[in-house]
This record gives structure tokens, C-alpha cells and sequence, in this order.
């Protein structure tokens, strides 16, 4: 069966069923305090949009706790949940489990239900990884929920590497490598602050380029990546140790010296500091 999804599913405003049937906005809360959590509009916009919604199924009690538990979330919580629910459905993921995802997302925040749909998008749809859906949910829950960093440097690092990846003849990877390798890349940014496909590009660049080691770009791959896993500013340590390590007039190093002598300084950490260490 195919599955019924494109790259522009995208649900840009919540609704809710008014008496008579028809879709009616959702009334704007007042914004006196920005504490304040508009969870009677939540909870409304949640269980009409249930109950519009004869394929999930869910009897109105049922769908009465749903919307408690969504009302939790507070402001933008209906939203989240409602195109979460929407965009699953549609990849013919089944009822329940849906609700159950748009539900994780409804109590988080509107950064990891961008990051979840942006993710998802590009891992399930055809155009780009084409995976099954179990693996594109995994990965995009995976990529929103589980890293502890800035969501927006999440989506671009992982735009970028995928870019990288599925459209380059340089890799020549096929796309379900170059979905596992965008998410691995992706994750080991977890630390840096700016996400990490700049220094990864740049590493890559210089690492198969005359000026650097000329690896081969399976070898440069793998390096690119050990040198991200070291965190902030280990490619800029790599590329002016590499320089001066093969100079006639820095230590004259064979390639491969230079390559062992650059790694050592690129792994090399500020050490912490005794606050930092009792965190």
C-alpha cells in the first residue's frame, strides 16, 4: 500500500469542533502573565480535534483524560499534539500509538515537536531516506527527546549532514548509511554549542584536500567523526597541528606522524574546574 505522505505535510493552526460541527479557532488566551497556562483552551482544542477524529477511535471518556493530560502542557500543548497525531496518522501509524506520541509531544516543548516532525519528515518520506516507519519514529524521537542541547542546532546539523550525505557523489553512501550517519554526527554535537556540521565540513574538506593528509574519504570519514567526538575546537587544534607538524620548519613529520601527533593535540580537554567538577 503506499503510504500517503509528502514532504509539505505541515499543520500550521489549531482548531476546534464548534456545536455545530464546523471547525472554529480556539480563543486567544489573555497574556497578562507569561506564567500563566491557558490549559481550559488546551484541553478544550484537544478533545474536540479527538472527537472530530472518527478514525482514532476513542471513546469519549478516553479521550476526556487525553485532553486532561494535554491541558499539563500549557501554552501551544493542542497544537503540538494535534499535528503530531496528524502527521502520524497519515503515515498510517496505528491510532493509539499516535495519540500516545502526540501526547509526549503536547507535554514538551514546541522546539522537540519541530525537531520530531522535521526529522520524521525526511527520514520516512521518499524523497530523501525512504525508511520504514519504525525506523524513521525511532530516529526522530531519538534526535528530539533524548539529546539535551539546543533543538534548532539539532535540525540544521542534521539538515546539513543529510545534504551532505544523499547529495554528494562524494560519499556515495546509500541513504539508509546516510540517515544513520547524519543522526550519529548529529548526536555527537550533543556538547558543542552551535551544532557541529560547520567543523565537520571543514574537517572533511582539509582532511582529503592537498593542503591536509589527502586521506581517502572513507579513511577522512572516520577521522572527521573522532575529531567531533573530542568536542569544540578539536578540528581547529587538528588542521594547525597537522600544518605545522608536516612544516620544514616545524617538526618536517612524514603524514602519518603528523596525523598521529595532531590527533594527541586535538584530544587534549581544558581541564575542569572545581565547581564543574562537583556538578
Amino acid at each position: 500500500m503506499p503510504r500517503p505522505i509528502s514532504i509539505g505535510i505541515l499543520i500550521t493552526s489549531i482548531c476546534c469542533v464548534s456545536a455545530s460541527g464546523a471547525l472554529a479557532q480556539a480563543p486567544a488566551p489573555s497574556q497578562k502573565q507569561s506564567t500563566e497556562c491557558p490549559a481550559t483552551r488546551e484541553y478544550i482544542t484537544a478533545l474536540e480535534f479527538m472527537r472530530s477524529r472518527d478514525d482514532l477511535a476513542i471513546k469519549d471518556r478516553a479521550a476526556q483524560e487525553v485532553a486532561t493530560r494535554v491541558a499539563q502542557g500549557c501554552t501551544g500543548a493542542a497544537k503540538r499534539f494535534i499535528s503530531t497525531i496528524a502527521l502520524l496518522r497519515q503515515a498510517e501509524l496505528n491510532s493509539p500509538e499516535a495519540v500516545e506520541i502526540g501526547l509526549e509531544y503536547a507535554l514538551g516543548t514546541d522546539a522537540e515537536a519541530n525537531t520530531f516532525s522535521f526529522v520524521f519528515k525526511r527520514a520516512f518520506v521518499s524523497d530523501y531516506l525512504d525508511l520504514d516507519l519504525r525506523s524513521a519514529l525511532q530516529m526522530a524521537r531519538t534526535l528530539s527527546s533524548e539529546l539535551k542541547t539546543d533543538q534548532d542546532s539539532v535540525r540544521k546539523d542534521f539538515e546539513q549532514l543529510l545534504e551532505t550525505c544523499a547529495r554528494s557523489k562524494k560519499l556515495d553512501l546509500p541513504r539508509p548509511q546516510c540517515g544513520t550517519f547524519a543522526m550519529r554526527i548529529t548526536k555527537k554535537g550533543e556538547n558543542w554549542n552551535g551544532g557541529v556540521a560547520k567543523s565537520f565540513h571543514a574537517a572533511l574538506d582539509f582532511l582529503t584536500s592537498e593542503k591536509g593528509p589527502s586521506l581517502t574519504t572513507g579513511d577522512a570519514l572516520k577521522l572527521a567523526e573522532d575529531l567531533i567526538a573530542s568536542g569544540p575546537g578539536s578540528v581547529e587544534n587538528f588542521t594547525q597541528a597537522y600544518r605545522y607538524a608536516v612544516a620544514e620548519k616545524g617538526m618536517n613529520l612524514d603524514r602519518e606522524q603528523a596525523i598521529a601527533f595532531s590527533r594527541k593535540l586535538s584530544e587534549i580537554k581544558k581541564p575542569a574546574t572545581s565547581s564543574e567538577q562537583k556538578r
